[in-house]
């Protein structure tokens, strides 16, 4: 590899980490199989005001994990996704998606980006912060 290439050309992400989210896109639908994919001592952070959603907040193993995912796909059916980009680095990564979401109460729908920082540890995610755009939840919630 030359300098420039040494300065300038990232590593390539971990293949692990890549394959972890791609499993993560196809079964975030089905809470019971996505709980797999998190570590059990993992810690889910959903970041915005209680006030505006009851879904926000952190929520500690697979127990309160699962349950708050029950309880979300309750509310909102998510009616499309599309991945806008990922940046993997190392054990952890950053993603942003667009997803299409409709509250399940008054037929509305959205569209919402919805961020992701997470942790791996020992293949599974460990770590997770998850921002979702706080003005739309609330027009969706109200």
């Amino acid at each position: 590899m030359t300098d420039f290439k040494a300065q300038f050309v990232p590593p390539e992400p971990n293949p692990v980490v890549k394959a972890l989210i791609a499993r993560a896109m196809l079964l975030r639908g089905k809470p019971d199989e996505f709980i797999s994919l998190l570590h059990p001592d993992a810690v889910l952070h959903m970041i915005g005001d209680r006030r505006d959603c009851p879904f926000y907040g952190d929520f500690r193993g697979h127990g309160q994990i699962l349950k708050l995912l029950r309880d979300v796909d309750a509310e909102f059916e998510r009616v499309d996704h599309r991945l806008l980009n990922v940046v993997i680095d190392g054990d952890c990564f950053a993603m942003r998606q667009l997803v299409e979401i409709k509250h399940r109460g008054s037929s509305q729908t959205a569209l919402v980006v919805i961020g992701h920082f997470v942790r791996i540890r020992e293949g599974q995610f460990f770590e997770v912060f998850e921002y979702a755009d706080t003005a739309t939840m609330r027009r969706l919630l109200s």
